[in-house]
């Protein structure tokens, strides 16, 4: 079993440097963020570069005795959250090879570098970080301790050796410090995530911000369709909008290799667009370009620049990518910026904002029938009308009917497939329909985040956990900063039983938006599953109804007293009261009678949930509470009517 290694060793390999003692990763001399399990495996595996390193060594290091977790689940976790900072591939890996069915294997070439007693190697001393790739055969041998006075010599040599290479690399006419081409083309080379951050609006009209952040938008879709450039989700750029933060410092919290950022100048129907490439770590301008276009050439500007941004890091696009990132026709001025409005407002994610959403999107459709654009976001908005205000009776049909117009118009939009699948899974109960609509999605667009992360809800309802998780960690990558993403994750950690895990996602996401309410909601019962009965009424009676009553709160207040005075029996009995005054869910009062141990009333709760097509019913399965049902033959009955797959054995689920 593999441990450790005792003392002071710094791994390096390619552009990254790895201190066990500090427990630190860095790129280029720029500290990345990583889990503590990620990077004790990441060690483990520096420690025996080129050898298997198998999942029960992994798991026997990684956890002790005694310790109950899902370990293959966790280890896929944690070697994803590894490639994940080293921008690594399982398809194409750099760095790390998975082995099937045994475990994983280093194989990039490793260094060892000699460390100070301040803890600082020689070339960090000097004020050096290597950014060239290692380029060497792999080579497969053990780790050769080197004693300390020995690497230090060739420590003392390597600077030497550096400091030619710097000034051969960054001389230009006598004058040091100005990047090289060669250089420059280095850093490109090194760029496989971007970010885009929001467009600056010059235009003098703060009206205009629509139409920035709308550009921003656009920008952000074309460059996720570019193969093998991972791209931050909008929700997470916009974060940094009127923002004073260094881009190295962005670049950090993103986990980006670079940035675009530009300005926006508006007046009538001519645009101005002003956009550059800049290499986080180096904080150094790769590329600008200035475009200047009219309103109903505007599409082409964001063409032009993603396949501009593909060919600056080095990435090669086969004619039929570069046909694709170049399809635009023409667009109506007017109809392209009510299309830009309803955007805006469609990202607000408020009752007031998804109805104006809606108007802008007919208003688009009305000067533009062809728009297929238009009526993608039409769907989105249906689709999400139902999660802020109900009513999907009524809006989901509304969300179908769009996508599949959108989808007749151009089948190439992601969002039209997404709406579709979920159209399929939420009011059609056509679960094959909805995944084949998923998959086409995300082949469509593999950066779409809201894509992964609504997959993954719908492999959660299919009891396929680990599959959801990883779909899941997909989305948290490409949109970290979205309070909604760290929901979703939460919820799927929760329906996989992994309580404590599923909270510290809702505390993230309520840190990153304080006011979700729907956190509050998930936490309710996710402590309530824990058997935290006084934390879980405490989140109840954060819960807001669209329109607070007197009673509403004195019943929430209610269900935390009833649990002081009564136990957990008299929490319930509460919590059912409130349930049925409210007309809540009918598979919340079915939750309520099952752990009242009142069978029979559960059964008939959720036949009603049934009957009505409560989308809640499709918890069926997961739902801890019914577990005691499984056997009872009203209750499989019921579960085969939903039409719902059989869930894998934990045997076949260990094995995805």
């Amino acid at each position: 079993m593999p441990e450790l290694v005792q003392g002071r060793p710094v791994y390096r390999f390619g552009v990254f440097r790895v201190d066990l003692e500090k427990r630190e990763l860095h790129r280029k001399g720029l500290p990345l963020r990583i889990q503590e399990k990620p990077f004790q495996m990441l060690a483990l595996l520096l420690q025996r570069p080129g050898e298997v390193v198998t999942r029960e060594e992994l798991r026997q290091s990684l956890w002790p005795a005694g310790t109950f977790v899902e370990f293959d689940a966790s280890l896929n976790a944690a070697v994803k959250k590894v490639r994940a900072a080293l921008d690594d591939s399982a398809e194409n890996p750099r760095f790390i090879e998975t082995i099937p069915k045994r475990g994983w294997r280093f194989i990039a070439p490793v260094e060892v570098v000699a460390v100070n007693g301040d803890g600082a190697s020689p070339t960090d001393a000097a004020g050096l970080d290597s950014t060239i790739e290692n380029t060497r055969p792999r080579v497969r041998r053990p780790l050769v301790r080197v004693p300390v006075m020995a690497m230090l010599v060739v420590g003392a040599v390597a600077v030497a050796a550096l400091l030619i290479l710097k000034t051969s690399l960054f001389s230009k006419g006598g004058s040091g410090g100005t990047p090289s081409a060669t250089d420059a083309k280095s850093a490109a080379m090194a760029i496989r995530s971007i970010a885009v951050l929001p467009l600056e609006n010059l235009s003098g009209n703060k009206t205009e911000e629509y139409f920035a952040d709308g550009m921003t938008d656009e920008l952000t879709t074309r460059l996720a369709q570019v193969p093998g450039l991972r791209v931050i989700s909008r929700t997470s750029a916009m974060q940094y909008k009127s923002g004073r933060k260094r881009v190295s410092e962005i670049g950090k919290e993103l986990g980006v290799d670079a940035v675009v950022e530009g300005t926006l100048e508006r007046s009538g129907n001519h645009v101005r667009l002003r956009a550059q490439l800049i290499d986080v770590a180096q904080d150094r301008h790769l590329w600008a370009e200035t475009y200047d276009r009219e309103l109903n050439d505007i599409l082409t500007v964001e063409s032009d620049l993603a396949r501009s941004i593909a060919r600056e890091v080095q990435l090669r696009l086969s004619p039929e990518q570069e046909a694709a990132l170049a399809a635009n026709s023409g667009v109506n001025p007017q109809a392209f910026e009510d299309y830009l409005q309803g955007r805006h407002y469609w990202a607000t994610r408020s009752r007031e904002g998804l109805q104006k959403a809606v108007e802008y999107f007919n208003q688009a459709i009305a000067k533009d029938p062809n728009s297929a654009r238009s009526y993608a976001g039409l769907a989105q908005t249906y689709l999400v009308r139902p999660m802020i205000e109900g009513g999907e009776k009524e809006f989901f049909p509304k969300a179908r009917d769009a996508a599949n117009r959108a989808i007749q118009l151009d089948d190439s939009l992601a969002e039209a497939h997404l709406a579709a699948a979920e159209v399929k899974l939420y009011l059609d109960w056509d679960f094959a329909g909805a995944e084949k609509e998923f998959m086409r999605t995300l082949e469509l667009n593999p950066n779409y985040a809201t894509g992964h992360q609504w997959y993954g809800e719908f492999l959660s309802l299919m009891s396929r956990h680990q599959e959801a998780l990883r779909e899941i960690q997909t989305a948290i990558a490409l949109d970290p900063l979205s309070a909604v993403v760290h929901l979703q994750a939460g919820t799927s950690l929760q329906q996989a039983r992994q309580y404590e895990r599923a909270l510290e996602q809702y505390r993230e996401a309520l840190r990153l938006e304080p006011t979700f309410d729907a956190v509050n909601h998930a936490m309710y019962w996710t402590l309530r599953r824990q058997g935290k009965y006084a934390d879980s009424a405490n989140a109840l009676t954060m819960l807001p109804r669209p329109e607070p009553s007197e009673e509403w709160r004195k019943l929430c207040a209610a269900v935390g007293a009833a649990y002081a005075a009564e136990g957990k029996a008299g929490y319930l009995r509460a919590s059912l009261a409130l349930h049925n005054k409210f007309s809540r869910p009918s598979v919340y009062v079915a939750r309520d009678y099952a752990d009242l141990g009142n069978k029979s009333e559960a059964l008939a709760s959720l036949q009603r949930a049934y009957n009505d097509r409560d989308l809640e019913i499709l918890w069926l399965r997961l739902d801890p509470e019914f577990d005691s049902l499984h056997s009872d033959p009203a209750f499989v009955a019921l579960l085969k009517k939903t039409g719902l797959p059989e869930a894998p054995s934990q045997e076949a689920a260990l094995r995805q």
